[in-house]
């Protein structure tokens, strides 16, 4: 009985030393199951008008939450974006110059081939500036009808600083009108 409990406590030291070295390689901003990474802890928009983005349950690539988005345009341009620092809260501004790459999960409910184009926003230097939106990385092909892991490494998002980074942009565009409807989930950074 003691040569199993010593096993087993090895065993919880063990996962807890991996899960550490494991954790310390990735920052988790959304996945929906936790406080402080769902949807209501991250501020974000929609637009133009009509287009919608909440947090759902039961479809969802980990976990039981994703963030369902709704787009409908009609000039050739829709987009949502995510502010886990909520635009005020400055533990939320990042330091990413150590990562290599932005991951996330995506599927849409429909065949589609939309081009698919993402930032990074840089938190303002001073109260009275605005933030700042890297250059746009495109990915194209539609985005795919189940679970898909999208990866770009962080050295694409060109004309911002890398230490001072509070959220991110997800735009649609390619047809000059269409109505989209998509999820995404776990959002991380990755060194």
């Amino acid at each position: 009985m003691k040569k199993l409990s010593v096993l087993i406590l090895l065993t919880i030291l063990l996962v807890s030393i991996l899960w550490g070295q494991v954790s310390s390689k990735t920052l988790l901003v959304y996945d929906g199951e936790k406080e402080n990474t769902n949807l209501s802890s991250i501020g974000f928009w929609v637009a133009p008008e009509g287009c919608k983005a909440e947090e759902i349950k039961n479809i969802a690539h980990s976990g039981e939450k994703s963030i369902k988005v709704y787009f409908k345009w009609n000039s050739w341009w829709a987009g949502m974006g995510l502010n886990w620092a909520k635009w005020s809260n400055k533990d939320r501004i990042f330091d990413l110059s150590d990562f290599n790459k932005l991951e996330f999960w995506v599927k849409a409910e429909s065949e589609n081939t939309i081009t698919f184009l993402l930032t990074l926003a840089q938190a303002p230097e001073a109260p009275e500036e605005k933030e700042k939106y890297s250059d746009k990385v495109t990915i194209s092909g539609g985005i795919p009808t189940s679970w898909t892991k999208v990866s770009i490494p962080l050295s694409l998002f060109k004309g911002i600083d890398l230490k001072k980074i509070w959220g991110m942009s997800i735009e649609v565009t390619g047809a000059p009108q269409g109505e989209l409807i998509f999820y995404v989930d776990d959002i991380v950074f990755l060194k």
